[in-house]
């Protein structure tokens, strides 16, 4: 069974990641250029099974991002993806995207997300993400 929190640390390539299980929560801050993404961003498909097993009726994920690789961004589709499942059984999934002032390019790639993704997207310019 999957941690009921699931925290991993930020470092210069990679964001901080904290999960709750009990509250619904899914937080990333930081960068994200892992060196091998595909171990890096296990541990979040792994404990995102668990949740998608009983999701609260209110799920919120907060982007704090300052850069996504594109492999990063392969990721991140992903785990939309799976929350969307919930989102389509009629459960709230909220998006809260946080780009800082002048950052067009997040603010962008949100947007793109939330064309995607039937889910409800909040765009929050920041003077500064972290």
């Amino acid at each position: 069974m999957a941690t009921r929190l699931l925290h991993i640390d930020r470092t210069e390539t990679s964001p901080q990641i904290d999960l709750d299980l009990e509250k619904g929560t899914l937080e990333f801050v930081g960068r994200s250029l892992p060196a091998n993404s595909e171990q890096f961003y296990g541990r979040v498909y792994m404990w995102l099974e668990e949740y998608l097993r009983s999701p609260l009726p209110e799920t919120t994920v907060n982007m704090r991002l300052d850069y996504l690789d594109t492999s990063s961004s392969k990721h991140l589709y992903n785990i939309f993806d799976r929350l969307n499942t919930i989102r389509n059984k009629g459960q709230s999934v909220c998006v809260n995207w946080h780009y800082e002032t002048g950052d067009e390019e997040m603010a962008e790639t949100g947007k793109d997300y939330e064309n995607l993704f039937r889910m409800e997207f909040n765009f929050v310019e920041v003077e500064e993400l972290f």
